[in-house]
């Protein structure tokens, strides 16, 4: 189907990407309180008539919106090469892909044409075409969606119509292939937050427990410097007793584990999905510390517990490798510099 997905594996090199996520947030806020974004937008009037609030009902309201514009308007590529035409378009897609993401709970990330080409792998080409204006990586999953192209052939009447509802459907499905999304998201944030204490550990701060939550899911927060038994103590009761209803959280703190028979300092991770789809488990992060001059070394990471079957965990094994990849180290070199299998 033009404008599903396409496997993507681990990244090469890293991209920041915030600036596309926050120009989604920002369309789709704006889009919430009645505004429209600087150039405004095509089909402003029906657009808001639609009420895009995430309900079920909103796609069938998008479906009935497509398609008059595609039978009365005849909205044409010039038209749509515009900027009001290309807010459009973005928001619908930005809209789309947010309602898959709130059900799923996977991490997305907007790309556009620039972008996308340095973050993704060599294999993944993406031509020049509009529909690859704008696309979402989902790294936890290695999938790349290219919501433009659903989009433009409802707009141009291209082949069979499909129902926003059956799009979203045909993204869930590709999110959920191996396992619930958010397992692999909780798993990628698990990589991500092992990345970072390593980061830390190497450039000589030390590691003190941190938190990650689906709130905030692209802030690791180290806790309040107190006392480290209660710091980590806080930890545990967040993940097992979730006051704060969070989809899934991810925690770390320092520790032990075993490698080649011997004690070593590790970082451990713990994470946790909640209902309706509960997932535990931890991960240790073993290293040595700098000393007499080398620099610290990253030891292999190994599974401590979960209440997963093992061969589910395998499953999850290339969102954990994605996610210590996907973190692009500010200090101290990189993952690849200080890690030894």
């Amino acid at each position: 189907m033009g404008g599903g997905a396409a496997a993507a594996g681990s990244h090469g090199h890293h991209v920041k990407v915030a600036r596309m996520n926050e120009l989604a947030t920002t369309f789709l806020q704006t889009y919430a309180a009645g505004a429209e974004p600087e150039g405004g937008w095509t089909y402003g009037k029906a657009l808001h008539q639609a009420r895009l609030d995430y309900t079920p009902d909103s796609l069938k309201r998008l479906d009935a919106l497509l398609s008059q514009i595609r039978e009365r308007a005849m909205p044409t590529r010039a038209q749509l090469d515009t900027v009001p035409g290309r807010n459009f378009e973005s928001l619908v897609v930005f809209y789309l892909m947010e309602f898959a993401r709130r059900v799923s709970h996977a991490q997305l990330q907007w790309h556009d044409i620039d972008s996308a080409r340095r973050a993704l792998p060599p294999g993944v080409v993406l031509d020049d075409s509009s529909v690859n204006r704008l696309v979402v990586d989902a790294p936890a999953n290695a999938a790349l969606f290219r919501p433009l192209a659903w989009l433009e052939a409802r707009l141009f009447g291209e082949g069979a119509a499909v129902a926003a509802a059956d799009y979203v459907a045909s993204v869930l499905s590709q999110l959920g292939q191996e396992g619930p999304p958010v397992w692999f998201t909780t798993m990628f944030t698990v990589g991500r937050l092992g990345s970072w204490n390593m980061m830390m550990a190497a450039d000589g701060q030390g590691v003190w427990p941190a938190l990650v939550t689906a709130k905030a899911p692209t802030s690791l927060r180290p806790l309040e410097r107190i006392d480290l038994t209660q710091a980590v103590a806080h930890c545990f009761h967040l993940l097992e007793d979730n006051p704060d209803d969070e989809a899934w959280q991810v925690a770390s703190y320092p520790g032990y584990a075993e490698h080649a028979g011997e004690k070593v300092d590790a970082v451990i991770v713990m994470g946790a999905s909640h209902e309706p789809q509960p997932m535990r488990l931890a991960v240790a992060f073993p290293f040595r510390p700098a000393r007499e001059g080398q620099p610290l070394v990253i030891l292999q990471p190994s599974l401590v517990e979960s209440n997963l079957p093992i061969e589910v965990v395998g499953k999850l094994s290339g969102a954990l490798e994605r996610g210590i990849r996907h973190f692009e180290w500010a200090v101290a070199g990189s993952w690849d510099a200080h890690y030894r299998a």
